[in-house]
């Protein structure tokens, strides 16, 4: 769901920079244009996520519609879970720049609203979320300071994604949940001892850290925004592994010097 964040933000973005060619319309022709100019832009890639297939406007209710890749994102336990949904989707406006602003004001102004549906590639199951006329109200009342931002901004990142744990990475690992501590966050994992030798790792630490920092500097956007916001909030990042049966436990820390050089 972060990625969703990021990339909603840029069609936001593209809309509000095509009102600039509608001063001669009302307020709803300029937002049917505005949509219409942002919907040729689909399908967006959201990265591993899905993509987002269209944009449209009903003269009620701007509706962004996206499929999901359901590897990576459990759209049943995302149903389940309507306040993680809205710290969701309320995080794409939090304090928003003056384009995405004014685009917020003119949705208001028609007395519309803004509806996500999310489908299923697989299943097609649909889940929808919607922020209604008096909800974006409320977002544009909004005054968060940035360090208070960006805290809310890592917490929702963690939170959306235990939405859908626990996660398979492979055969031998299990992602069990993301947690903030006082100087990281971490990724917890359990590791199943009968095909990964958890001593073993530990013996090869530095070149375990080493594959990961590979993998780091090769994130897609989506990855790099979530490592700007650990930086931001002044937090590392650690990978946690511990064995299924021994309980014996290894742990890769990358410190927040060591993120900024990767960024």
């Amino acid at each position: 769901m972060r990625k969703i964040i990021k990339y909603l933000g840029g069609v936001m973005l593209l809309t509000c920079l095509s009102l600039l060619l509608l001063t001669g319309c009302n307020q709803q022709s300029k937002l049917k244009l505005a949509v219409e100019v942002a919907n040729t832009q689909c399908p967006i890639s959201i990265g591993s996520v899905g993509e987002i297939s269209s944009i449209t406007f009903d003269s009620a209710d701007v509706t962004y519609h996206m499929l999901i890749n359901e590897n990576n994102l459990d759209l049943n336990a995302l149903e389940k879970n309507p306040g993680t949904m809205k710290s969701t989707v309320t995080a794409l406006f939090r304090n928003p720049k003056a384009e995405v602003e004014k685009i917020l004001k003119m949705i208001v102004a028609t007395e519309s609203g803004i509806k996500f549906v999310y489908k299923g590639g697989k299943t097609e199951k649909e889940v929808e979320y919607y922020l209604g006329v008096e909800d974006l109200k409320d977002i544009l009342k909004q005054n968060i300071t940035e360090k208070k931002s960006d805290k809310s901004g890592l917490e929702e990142m963690v939170n959306v994604t235990n939405v859908s744990c626990p996660i398979a990475i492979d055969e031998a690992t299990t992602l069990n949940k993301l947690t903030i501590e006082a100087d990281k966050v971490v990724y917890n994992y359990t590791v199943d001892e009968k095909i990964v030798d958890i001593t073993a790792m530990k013996e090869n630490e530095e070149r375990m850290k080493q594959t990961i920092k590979g993998s780091l500097k090769m994130a897609e956007p989506s990855l790099r925004k979530f490592l700007e916001t650990c930086v931001k909030d002044n937090k590392g990042l650690a990978y946690r592994y511990v064995g299924n049966t021994s309980k014996k436990s290894i742990e890769y820390i990358f410190t927040v010097a060591e993120l900024k050089a990767l960024l």
